[in-house]
């Protein structure tokens, strides 16, 4: 497993990135209440939240599928080439919507900087395990 990923440290990122979006996915579809009311979101919401967290969840899942497929992620960058690309868009819009929308300025809504930095995160841990398995993905 640990060649399929060219060493312990892209395994590891591609680990965390999993976990991390296991994290989100969880909590758009588990705890969707939970999650509008720690943002101060009307929970009418919750539909679109829960759209949000089935394709991060289907990444997710297609995650695993790649962590313990025999040849790894040998010819997957689809996979890689969408989170990467869906965390970049969200990366914008989450910085417009926290500092410049309408949405963020009503009453009770507590947007924080998460919306924006955590995206930046996964799209930079992305861009990392693009060019660091890009012999494998696109094997």
């Amino acid at each position: 497993m640990i060649d399929a990923f060219n060493g312990p440290i892209f395994l590891i990122l591609f680990i965390i990135n999993l976990l991390g979006g296991a994290y989100y996915a969880y909590q758009a579809l588990f705890t969707s209440e939970k999650f509008c009311d720690q943002y101060g979101i009307h929970h009418s919401a919750i539909l679109p939240l829960r759209l949000a967290g089935s394709l991060i969840a289907a990444l997710v899942l297609v995650s695993i599928y790649i962590l313990f497929r025999e040849n790894g992620p040998q010819g997957t960058w689809p996979i890689f080439v969408f989170g990467f690309l869906q965390s970049l868009i969200f990366t914008y819009f989450g910085y417009v919507t926290v500092k410049f929308s309408e949405a963020a300025k009503m009453d009770g809504v507590k947007y924080t900087a998460e919306g924006y930095i955590a995206p930046a995160g996964f799209t930079i841990l992305n861009a990392i395990l693009i060019y660091g398995l890009s012999d494998k993905i696109y094997a």
